[in-house]
């Protein structure tokens, strides 16, 4: 059995610039032939002059902002498809203004032995140095010292190409997917030369593929890493 287990991933697409939110509507992305035609009435779509949100077919889940678009996925099948409806939205709406793009994934991960749930967090944020730090904890009964531990954990990462940006994975502990549980986020983050839909293309083209292999694998060489030796 696996010291941890994946119960949950999704994929998304994030820009920033300068977005028309009422453009965003199931009917647009039909007639432009950018989705498949489907039955949207039951569907909870929002359309308003500065927010649009709407759940495209196949769980894609669409939310634009006057200053964000983001698509999502929680269904791999669909990790290349949410990249082909940016790339056909925007050479489309090629003269939007797009200054960054995240090219993010996330997983929810379970560790089913509690030591081992524990020993995880004390590896990676050592609970001495803050004992030492807050003197108080130390006067406290076991069962409030058994709170200290890791809750959240961002680390900055210098990109591996020669794009700006950077890549920042995210650790946090997720009480709703259950105990022992925690999310781990990486945050692809690219800020865009010439800040414009045609460089973001190229970009999400040329690197969206490696960026979902770097994610998943990051996530399996630090999860291995910290719970390899674990009792």
């Amino acid at each position: 059995m696996s010291d941890w287990e994946i119960i949950r991933e999704e994929a998304s697409i994030v820009l920033i610039g300068s977005m028309n939110p009422k453009i965003f509507h199931p009917e647009w992305f039909i007639r432009k032939e950018i989705v498949e035609e489907w039955d949207y009435s039951q569907d909870e779509v929002i359309s308003l002059p500065d927010l649009a949100q709407a759940e495209l077919p196949n769980e894609r889940k669409l939310t634009v902002l006057l200053n964000k678009f983001s698509i999502l996925s929680p269904l791999a099948t669909e990790y290349q498809s949410i990249k082909d409806l940016v790339i056909h939205t925007f050479s489309l709406l090629s003269e939007t203004p797009i200054i960054q793009m995240g090219m993010n994934f996330s997983s929810v991960i379970k560790i089913p032995d509690e030591d081992k749930w524990k020993q995880f967090g004390q590896k990676l944020a050592p609970q001495e140095y803050w004992k030492q730090a807050a003197t108080f904890v130390s006067e406290l009964d076991e069962q409030q010292q058994k709170t200290l531990g890791l809750w959240e954990l961002t680390m900055n990462l210098p990109r591996p190409d020669d794009l700006e940006g950077y890549i920042r994975p995210k650790i946090n502990v997720l009480p709703q997917a259950g105990p022992y549980a925690l999310q781990f986020s990486i945050n692809n983050h690219v800020d865009l030369k010439d800040s414009n839909a045609t460089s973001m293309i190229k970009v999400l083209e040329n690197h969206w593929d490696q960026s979902l292999s770097f994610a998943k694998q990051l996530t399996e060489n630090i999860m291995e890493s910290q719970l390899s030796h674990a009792i």
